[in-house]
C-alpha cells in the first residue's frame, strides 16, 4: 500500500468515525425523548460521580438524572393534613347549603329529646355552567296630555356586538375556555349542544373571537408601549402551525413572547422568525420611542441582527444560561467528564442565585454577591470553552462540539448580570409564558390562519397577564368587555390594563379580610 493510499484510508476512517459519532448522538437523543426524564434538573452528586470516574461513561438511554424523588405526600401526614385543611379553608367562601338529618325516633317524639350537640360533614357539590336568556324590554311612552308629541324610549346600552346575542359574560366564557382550558371551538360547540341544547356554531364563535380581539387591541398596544418604555426585556419565540389558505396544508408561524417583571408577558405573532419580526413591539410607532436597554434571549441569530440594526449601544444583548446548560445536558453521552464538570459549574451559579432569591436580596446585594461568589464559576466556564476549541477528540458536528461552540458565543453576553443585579441569568420566566400555547396546541392543533395569529396573541397576552397573579381571566374578560363597547380611540385605556384590574381585585380582598 502506497503512502497516498494510506492517507486516503486514514482520512476515510476518520470521516466514518465522525459520522458514527453523530449517528450515536442522534440515537441517544431519540432514546432520551422516548424513555428519558423530561426535567432538566441535574443531581449534583451524580455530576461529581461522573467527574471521579476513571473510565468513560456509556451513553445512558434515560438521559438526564433527576434528583431523587421525594416521598409522596400521602406518606407524610403533616403535608396530607395541611392540604386537606387548605381545601376546607378554600370552601368557606362558597355559597353554603345546610341539610339537617334528624333521627326518626326524635321526629316521632320531639318532646322526649334534648339537643346536646351535633356532628358535621362537608361535601363539595357542582352544577354545570348555567346559561340564561336575557331579554331587554324598552317600553315606548307618549305624554297623556299631548299624544301628538314624539314618543320616548330609553336608549339601549351600547352592545358588545350590534344585532348579536353576544354578551360580555358569554364572550369571556368562550375565550377563557379556549385560551385558559384549551377547549377548541368545535369542542365547545358540541358541549353546548349536548349539555344545554344551544346551537352555537363554530364559525360564529370564530367571528366573535375576531371581534373581541379587535376590541382588546388598544389595551394590548398600551401594554406594548409600557414594555418599550422599560430598559430590560426578555424575549423568546416558539413555533405554532397555522392553516395556509389555498394549499390545504399547515405552515409554521411563530409566537414571539416578551416579558417584563412589572408589565408582564406580551405575545406577538409572525409567520417567520426573521429579525424584522421584532420591529413591531420593540420599535413601536410615531407616538413613542423604540426600546433601549438590556434584551435577554437565546442564541437565535435574528436577535443579534436586530440589535446590529439599531443605533450603537442602544440595546445590550444578554444571553440565557438555561439554553447553554440545555446544550450540555443533551451532550452528556459524548464526553461525560467534560459535560459533568460544565454542568457542575452551572449548577453552582444557580445555587448562589437560589440562595439570594430565598433571602429576598435586592439588586445591589445580588450584584455584590455575584462578584464575590458567582464570577469564578463563570470564568471557569469561559476558560474551558475556549481551551477545548479545536481539540481533535471533539468534532464540531458532535453534540458536545455544538454545545461548546454555542457556549463560546453566548457566555460573554452574560457579563451584564454582574453589572446590574436586576438581570437574571436565564430567560425561564419567558419560557414559562410560552407553555400555555404548547398545552393548547395539543388540543386545537393549529391556528385557523395567518390573520388569526395576531388575534390569538392579543388574547393570550390578556390571559397570562391575569393568570400570573393567580386571578381568573374569565372575571377580567367579563369586566373589560362590559366597558370597552362604550369607549373610543380618544379615551384613556390605562384603567383597563390587566395589571390595574388585578391591583383593584387585591385591594378589595384586603378590605374584605
Amino acid at each position: 500500500m502506497t503512502d497516498d493510499e494510506a492517507r486516503k484510508l486514514t482520512a476515510r476512517v476518520a470521516a466514518l468515525e465522525q459520522q458514527l459519532e453523530i449517528k450515536d448522538g442522534i440515537i441517544a437523543e431519540l432514546l432520551k425523548r422516548l424513555y428519558g426524564a423530561k426535567s432538566e434538573k441535574i443531581d449534583s452528586d451524580q455530576l461529581l460521580l461522573d467527574l471521579l470516574r476513571d473510565e468513560p461513561k456509556k451513553p445512558a438511554a434515560a438521559g438526564v438524572h433527576d434528583a431523587p424523588a421525594a416521598e409522596p405526600d400521602e406518606k407524610q401526614p403533616g403535608k396530607k393534613q395541611s392540604r386537606r385543611q387548605k381545601l376546607r379553608d378554600s370552601l368557606k367562601g362558597l355559597p353554603t347549603v345546610t341539610t339537617e338529618i334528624i333521627p326518626r325516633e326524635v321526629l316521632d317524639d320531639p318532646q322526649a329529646y334534648r339537643r346536646i350537640g351535633e356532628e358535621r360533614s362537608e361535601r363539595l357539590e357542582v352544577s354545570p355552567a348555567a346559561f340564561t336568556r336575557h331579554v331587554t324590554v324598552r317600553p315606548t311612552y307618549v305624554r297623556k296630555a299631548d299624544p301628538d308629541t314624539k314618543p320616548t324610549t330609553a336608549p339601549l346600552p351600547t352592545p358588545l356586538l350590534e344585532g348579536s346575542v353576544l354578551s360580555a359574560s358569554l364572550g369571556a366564557h368562550l375565550l377563557s375556555e379556549k385560551f385558559c382550558y384549551h377547549q377548541p371551538f368545535w369542542r365547545q360547540q358540541w358541549k353546548l349542544r349536548a349539555t344545554h341544547g344551544i346551537e352555537l356554531s363554530r364559525n360564529l364563535m370564530c367571528h366573535w373571537h375576531n371581534h373581541l380581539a379587535d376590541l382588546l387591541l388598544p389595551v394590548y398596544e398600551l401594554i406594548a408601549a409600557n414594555l418599550r418604555a422599560s430598559d430590560y426585556l426578555k424575549v423568546d419565540e416558539t413555533p405554532i402551525k397555522y392553516l395556509d389558505p389555498g394549499t390545504g396544508k399547515t405552515s409554521t408561524g411563530q409566537f414571539w413572547v416578551y416579558h417584563h417583571d412589572e408589565h408582564g408577558p406580551l405575545y406577538d405573532w409572525h409567520t417567520s422568525h426573521a429579525n424584522t419580526c421584532l420591529d413591531r413591539v420593540l420599535l413601536g410607532g410615531d407616538d413613542d420611542g423604540p426600546f433601549a436597554g438590556y434584551l435577554q434571549s437565546d442564541g437565535l441569530r435574528a436577535y443579534m441582527t436586530f440589535i446590529e440594526r439599531q443605533p450603537e449601544n442602544a440595546i445590550t444583548p444578554v444571553s440565557c444560561l438555561a439554553h447553554i446548560r440545555r446544550k450540555f445536558v443533551e451532550a452528556q453521552g459524548d464526553h461525560p467528564k467534560i459535560s459533568a464538570w460544565i454542568l457542575y459549574q452551572i449548577g453552582k451559579i444557580y445555587a448562589h442565585e437560589n440562595e439570594m432569591r430565598n433571602s429576598r436580596a435586592g439588586p445591589e446585594e445580588r450584584r455584590r454577591a455575584r462578584e464575590e461568589s458567582t464570577r469564578r464559576h463563570y470564568q471557569h466556564l469561559k476558560k474551558l470553552a475556549a481551551h477545548l476549541e479545536g481539540r481533535r477528540s471533539i468534532t464540531p458536528a458532535s453534540r458536545l462540539g455544538k454545545a461548546l461552540s454555542y457556549a463560546r458565543a453566548q457566555l460573554p453576553h452574560l457579563e451584564p448580570c454582574f453589572a446590574d443585579g436586576r438581570i437574571e441569568f436565564d430567560n425561564n420566566l419567558t419560557e414559562n409564558a410560552v407553555r400555555p400555547t404548547k398545552l393548547g396546541m395539543k388540543n386545537w392543533m393549529f391556528i385557523g390562519g395567518a390573520a388569526t395569529g395576531w388575534r390569538s396573541a392579543v388574547i393570550y397576552t390578556m390571559v397570562e397577564q391575569v393568570r400570573r397573579h393567580g386571578h381568573d381571566p374569565f372575571a377580567y374578560f367579563k369586566w373589560v368587555f362590559e366597558r370597552l363597547p362604550g369607549m373610543t380611540n380618544q379615551d384613556d385605556f390605562a384603567p383597563l390594563l390587566p395589571s390595574n384590574w388585578v391591583a383593584a381585585q387585591e385591594a378589595q380582598q384586603e378590605q374584605a379580610a
